[in-house]
């Protein structure tokens, strides 16, 4: 069954309520009476202040009479009656007003008894002296003694009123200590009451909020696992019910959220590959059609210039040939101007010679034969460009070090171009070392492909120069015709393949030629 919380609230506002009312109502009725005793006591005190004064008045005119005894003075006896009778009807003026107190109004009878017998003294005394007769001394006596018990009587009566004060006082007191104890005994319960209703509030309102706030916080900062647990059936475990079904559905929207911008994501990667390979094999394709074009155009001006150049440079050279024949057979008188003609033929030829090299080399990078792809073992090829070039690199003064991996796998490639682009490399290599020096070759799997790489410690490339060094007709070498790298890359990329140069200029230079593993359909793999 639901409960709900407010109707705890209610009832524990209630029951305070109810106790906060009895608890001030008796307070009140206590104070009522206390003060009703206040009233009392003004009254008895009033009594007793009147007792004392109507005492004093007994007694002074007690004194009175017995002056007039010894004075015989009929006026003064004759002015002490009247007073006892004015102290007569105060008596039974108070006796009136004490009615009520059984004991003092018989005190009150008996000092009526005894002024009334003093009265009697008095008018026998007063006729004796009108009547000259002599005044009896015994009756002096006796109104003396009537006149020490009235003031005993009022003394007794003033006993009771001080008697009454003392009760009233006393229960006053009483009052005062049962509204304390009320107040004490009001204030430990309700300070019990109150730990009581913050131990309960605390546990069953606090505490839930404070842990209902504390996995918000978690909400709010992304977690939305959270999930909080009570077994309260008021308006709290409802309140948590709530956030309970609100974080199940926010985890689902979330997840749904999250498995959508996956396969958001999953489709922008895949569409960027997509559109990266069709720009990496765009470029390819370009890099590809501008290089065979240009690779036709070289071929068109290669065909003109061995067919324009070339012949022309033949007729020259066999002329030349017959010139230097000719000059040896005539006869010169100085022998100097001969050999002068002579070294002047040779120069010429040399250099006819040189122009017919360039144009072989122009004519080999134009009309580039296709690889002949079989499978090789690289590593071998590699030990044998090693021995190859050992002889030149011995007489320069340069140490050879291969480093094969003897673990690769077979490579479809053209041995004879891999091997001529390879030693071109390494004649370079030992060729940038005129001081003697290490080349050191070496090949490695890599990246699904094979690296070769041709370093030398020589003097380097400058990194102006490096920008072009597989450029055709770019050369540093003074009988160099610009195409030994030229070839080089041209081979490479036969092969599918990509070369680089890394240098630094008089410490080293490093070329690597990366080779793509194929299968025997010529895909990479």
């Amino acid at each position: 069954m639901k409960q709900k919380l407010r109707n705890y609230i209610f009832s524990a506002f209630l029951l305070n309520v109810f106790a906060i009312v009895s608890i001030g109502g008796l307070s009140i009725l206590m104070v009522r009476a206390m003060v009703s005793n206040i009233s009392e006591l003004e009254g008895e005190s009033g009594h007793i202040s009147r007792i004392y004064d109507m005492n004093n008045r007994v007694q002074e005119k007690i004194f009175l009479v017995q002056t007039s005894f010894v004075d015989l003075d009929e006026k003064l006896l004759e002015h002490a009656s009247s007073t006892i009778e004015e102290v007569r009807r105060a008596v039974a003026f108070y006796k009136y007003e004490e009615i009520n107190k059984n004991e003092v109004e018989l005190l009150f009878g008996k000092i009526e008894s005894h002024l009334a017998k003093i009265a009697e003294i008095l008018n026998n005394t007063r006729r004796k002296i009108t009547l000259g007769q002599p005044v009896d001394r015994t009756e002096l006596k006796e109104m003396e003694s009537l006149g020490y018990r009235i003031q005993n009587l009022m003394e007794a009566i003033n006993s009771v009123h001080f008697k009454s004060i003392r009760d009233l006082v006393s229960d006053s007191n009483t009052k005062v200590y049962y509204i304390l104890f009320l107040f004490l005994t009001s204030s430990l319960v309700g300070i019990m009451a109150s730990g009581v209703a913050y131990i309960v509030l605390a546990r069953n309102t606090i505490m839930p909020i404070i842990d209902l706030a504390t996995a918000t916080e978690k909400v709010a900062s992304g977690d939305l696992g959270v999930r909080v647990k009570t077994g309260s059936h008021t308006e709290i475990g409802t309140l948590y019910s709530t956030f309970n079904t609100m974080t199940e559905k926010l985890q689902e929207q979330q997840q749904q959220q999250d498995n959508f911008s996956f396969e958001l994501e999953m489709m922008v990667e895949k569409r960027t590959d997509e559109l990266r390979s069709s720009k990496e094999s765009l470029r390819k394709t370009q890099a590809d059609l501008m290089r065979v074009e240009k690779i036709a155009t070289i071929g068109h001006i290669a065909t003109a210039v061995n067919h324009e150049v070339k012949t022309p440079l033949n007729v020259l050279s066999m002329n030349l040939q017959l010139l230097n024949k000719k000059i040896k057979k005539c006869t010169i008188p100085e022998e100097k101007q001969k050999d002068n003609m002579l070294e002047t033929i040779a120069i010429i030829d040399n250099e006819v010679s040189r122009i017919n090299e360039i144009i072989e080399e122009f004519v080999t990078y134009a009309r580039f034969p296709a690889p002949d792809f079989k499978e090789n073992d690289i590593s071998k090829i590699i030990t044998d460009i090693g021995e190859m070039v050992y002889q030149s690199a011995k007489k320069a003064n340069v140490s050879v070090e291969i480093g094969p991996d003897e673990n690769l796998p077979p490579v479809l490639l053209d041995e004879k171009k891999i091997i001529q682009a390879l030693l071109n490399l390494c004649m370079n290599g030992i060729q940038a070392m005129p001081d003697g020096g290490t080349l050191r070759l070496g090949c490695t799997e890599q990246g699904g492909g094979i690296l070769i790489t041709i370093e030398d410690n020589g003097n380097g490339i400058s990194p102006s120069d490096l920008k072009q060094i597989f450029e055709p007709f770019f050369t540093k070498k003074e009988k160099g015709t610009g195409f030994g790298l030229a070839i080089v890359q041209r081979i490479v990329e036969d092969h599918g393949g990509q070369i680089t140069c890394h240098s630094e200029l008089g410490q080293k230079t490093v070329f690597a030629i990366f080779l793509p593993l194929k299968t025997n359909t010529g895909e990479s793999l």
